[in-house]
């Protein structure tokens, strides 16, 4: 079958398991006045989920290896579509609410690990970044379809329903992708099982080093989005209007970036570690500039050192993942990404109360732009000692 199917499918499931990671943040408004959430709970729907990611990207990765993308996608999909349905039947209570969060994280674990072995074995090696880069893109259309759709689904219906639209589509895609989708026969000789396949993963220094990198590249993401917006107020003034201006420019320049610095690496001979430091090198500039920038900094300047961090604090991760994949022993593609999966969703979890904190405890947002630099520099160090593998070429 085509392998532009299989990248058609894994972003088709994708797309939809990620709307519904990103459905419940983005129905905060409705969901505070419904169920009564403190400032605390709206503060931790996020953490709640990125908890249940990082509790179910291993076994995702395990299921992905022992048992193929295609049925992972499709069952996740599913599985995802009955929460929706679920949710909002019995969630009438916060406790119980930010319980669910943490099965929502489960099922939207399953999504990297299987859509990035998909199109890993559909694609030759010369291909792999682009293609992981854009598979990527899942994310974050699957956040503009939770904002763009389901918002103003909610702003009629009410939350509920808007969950439940998101199941439908979730129900759609999971359709979608049986049909779009027919996977090779698994090879004879299967992967290593249970524990064994993950000792072997924690024996690859490489492997081990690449993830655990990982903790400190999300970092920047999820700060923009949770603080941009009342950073440049506080700082600069700029009315809230105008700083989702510059925070969607900013989230544009990111979705852009995953796919163009992955199609570079395959340009530059499939080698993905020089980019990926090139990349968060400049996110941690960025962060400096950002603490540095004084009161009376022209817009423009200020929008430029903006998209820039877009584009390189958001577009990390299909390089990453790439460097992963192709790290990976034969057969255990799933667990190494699903490794990388615990790690990110560990910086996504913990990053954004931190800074909170470090900006509260300061009083200002400079301390905060400060360690986060220091935060990619340590991620910058980690990748420096990877030594990642030859990529075999066609010649």
């Amino acid at each position: 079958m085509s392998p532009w199917a299989v990248l058609a499918a894994a972003m088709t499931a994708g797309s939809a398991i990620s709307a519904i990671g990103f459905l419940y943040p983005t129905l905060t408004p409705y969901l505070r006045d419904d169920l009564g959430l403190s400032l605390t709970a709206v503060g931790l729907l996020n953490t709640f989920i990125y908890l249940g990611t990082m509790l179910g990207a291993l076994p995702a990765g395990w299921l992905t290896d022992h048992f193929g993308s295609r049925r992972v996608l499709i069952l996740a999909a599913l599985t995802a579509a009955g929460l929706t349905v679920l949710v909002p039947l019995v969630a009438h209570a916060q406790a119980l609410f930010l319980a669910l969060l943490v099965l929502v994280g489960l099922v939207v674990a399953c999504s990297t690990p299987a859509g990035s072995q998909a199109v890993a074995q559909a694609f030759p090696p010369e291909r792999r970044g682009l293609v992981i880069g854009l598979r990527q893109m899942a994310v974050p259309l699957g956040g503009a379809l939770a904002s763009g759709l389901l918002v103003p689904l909610a702003e009629f219906l009410g939350w509920r329903w808007a969950s439940v639209a998101a199941g439908a589509i979730a129900v759609l895609a999971a359709w979608a992708t049986s049909r779009l989708y027919r996977e090779n026969s698994r090879p004879a000789s299967r992967p290593p099982t249970g524990r064994s396949g993950l000792r072997r993963v924690l024996r690859e220094r490489n492997i081990v080093l690449a993830a655990v990198a990982g903790v400190t590249l999300p970092t920047g993401q999820f700060i923009m989005i949770t603080y941009l917006i009342l950073f440049l107020r506080e700082r600069f003034g700029i009315p809230e209007v105008q700083g989702a201006a510059l925070l969607t420019a900013a989230n544009l320049a990111g979705a852009l970036s995953r796919v163009w610095w992955s199609w570079l690496s395959d340009r530059l001979g499939g080698r993905r570690k020089p980019l990926l430091l090139g990349i968060v090198g400049l996110a941690a500039l960025c962060a400096l500039l950002l603490s540095a920038l004084p009161v009376g900094t022209p817009l423009w300047l200020k929008a430029g050192v903006v998209v820039l961090y877009g584009a390189t604090a958001l577009g990390w991760q299909g390089l990453h993942f790439s460097l992963l994949t192709e790290l990976s022993p034969p057969g255990l593609e799933g667990r190494v990404v699903g490794l990388g999966l615990v790690f990110t969703s560990l910086g996504i979890a913990c990053a954004p109360p931190l800074f909170g904190l470090a900006v509260e405890r300061s009083g200002d947002y400079t301390l905060g732009w400060q360690l986060l630099a220091g935060v990619f520099a340590l991620g910058l160090t980690l990748l420096a000692l990877v030594r990642e593998r030859r990529v075999p070429s066609d010649e």
